[in-house]
């Protein structure tokens, strides 16, 4: 693909020095520049910015539709949309609890609920609710901090929706308990006979309440979150939540999470542990966990076999140590040496959730290849109005370099991609020669960024504007794609399963 008459080294030297006199030319670029990143202005990596995305720009939006009780499973008189069942059904019961505390009522219609576990994880995989897949309806709800879980507003809550579900002709199960013993509206599917229960997860919406343990705080995750109607929208901004602080508290989780598991998979149960749960209960949710880490990484044959061993699995817990954090996931392991690849999984996991949530009409997201014995995931195109701009930047360079040193650019297309450690040229089957630039470059080539950037510099008084920032990035995109033009196209084919 590339005409080497001249080394790659020499070569890219040459454009380098192109490109850097480009900047030097224009003060007003080279200022902004210097304000995206933290050294000098040939240092454009990821790592070098100082300017960090900020994560409200890139939650993962998946919609309400397919979140639904079918009438074919559980009866009633119709299908019920679960979303706007549970928003009004704490929409009420903070109307009711309003008439002590009037201050309550402005908070109605705007705490965000959020289907998350298996509820939320089928929907993502599936794109609906798989009912021979999923255990329980667990919800987060987000309330003022004065109500909590002793507050008796739970109760209200479950009396509520016990209401509204009988508008519907449906009916709890009479004496429903969850795995704590505690009283809990349940479902029966007529088609299986599986008990389904509705769990509400209070969360305190205080100050910064995005932040911290997804299970204990509400802290976000852009892993299968769903918060409707943008309901979380001016939190997040509000929280101010950038990308690197995200993947610290992730990282906390996970390590949280491993410990957790790790101790009931291969040690004994102690305390109220073995009071409240079954034999079999830790050894599901490893199952569970570890799935979602493989769906999270584009990994579908491991997750698929990972939930089947999930439903199925009837083994020792030396069987399940091999099967599933040894063989699976053993690199995620929380100890010190491991921890930067947990931060690199937790960053292209999102990046990969975004990818498709935002394009799921576009069939080469999540395509798995394979180049330089590496799996690569592919992801969204890079925006068309960076794209042109970067190739218009490299054409005009072409032009003042010596005829010997020029060479066709990269026709194809442009994308994202997740495993890929640098840019990079690739042969596509049907889309000929692309060019692939690393995955955390989706937050940063978009409108959202440019637009923070354009608010930071107003607050810290820079004569920065926005064609400034634009064309800096243009500069940055351009570079990038000149290192993937160095790099042979190779073949692209599937990765086997």
């Amino acid at each position: 693909m590339v005409t080497r008459q001249h080394s790659a080294k020499s070569k890219g030297s040459i454009v380098q020095e192109t490109l850097r006199a480009v900047v030097s030319r224009n003060p007003a670029l080279r200022e902004a520049l210097k304000f995206l990143f933290s050294g000098a202005a040939e240092t454009l990596s990821f790592q070098h910015l100082r300017l960090q995305p900020l994560v409200a720009a890139h939650r993962n939006p998946f919609s309400a539709e397919p979140f639904l009780l079918p009438r074919e499973r559980f009866g009633g008189s119709q299908d019920v949309a679960l979303v706007p069942l549970v928003r009004n059904v704490v929409d009420e019961t903070l109307r009711a609890y309003a008439s002590e505390s009037p201050y309550l009522l402005e908070y109605v219609g705007k705490t965000p609920i959020s289907p998350y576990g298996s509820l939320s994880l089928s929907v993502s995989r599936w794109g609906h609710v798989d009912w021979d897949y999923i255990r329980d309806l667990d919800w987060r709800i987000f309330l003022p901090p004065e109500i909590g879980h002793v507050s008796g507003f739970k109760s209200y809550l479950e009396q509520t929706l016990t209401s509204e579900l009988q508008k519907y002709e449906l009916y709890r199960l009479l004496g429903g308990k969850d795995a704590q013993g505690l009283a809990q509206v349940q479902l029966r599917d007529k088609r299986t006979a599986e008990v389904h229960g509705f769990h509400f997860f209070l969360i305190a919406m205080k100050p910064g309440f995005v932040r911290g343990n997804i299970h204990r705080d509400g802290g976000y995750s852009p892993h299968f979150a769903f918060f409707p109607e943008d309901s979380l929208d001016e939190h997040l901004e509000s929280a101010n939540l950038l990308w690197s602080d995200l993947i610290a508290q992730q990282r906390e989780d996970y390590i949280e999470m491993f410990d957790q598991l790790s101790f009931n998979i291969f040690g004994e149960n102690t305390g109220k542990d073995r009071l409240y749960k079954t034999r079999d209960w830790y050894l599901h949710k490893a199952f569970k966990w570890y799935a979602t880490l493989a769906r999270a990484r584009g990994l579908s044959s491991i997750e698929e076999d990972l939930l089947y061993q999930y439903e199925h699995f009837r083994g020792s817990e030396a069987e399940l140590s091999y099967l599933a954090r040894y063989r699976y996931y053993a690199r995620m392991s929380p100890s010190p040496q491991h921890l930067d690849d947990v931060d690199r999984d937790l960053a292209r996991a999102a990046s990969i959730a975004f990818a498709r949530a935002r394009n799921s009409q576009d069939p080469m997201v999540g395509r798995q290849i394979s180049l330089d014995s590496a799996d690569i995931i592919l992801l969204e195109a890079v925006p068309e109005n960076f794209a042109l701009a970067a190739r218009k930047l490299l054409d005009r360079v072409e032009l003042s370099l010596p005829d010997r040193l020029q060479c066709a650019p990269i026709p194809g297309p442009i994308r994202f991609a997740d495993n890929l450690p640098a840019p990079s040229g690739v042969r596509l089957d049907g889309h000929g020669q692309a060019a692939l630039i690393p995955a955390e470059w989706s937050m940063v080539f978009c409108d959202s960024y440019v637009h923070h950037a354009v608010k930071k510099a107003a607050e810290e008084k820079r004569s920065i504007v926005e064609a400034d920032i634009r064309q800096a990035l243009v500069v940055l995109l351009a570079t990038l794609l000149w290192q993937a033009s160095q790099v042979p196209a190779g073949s692209s084919g599937p990765v086997p399963n």
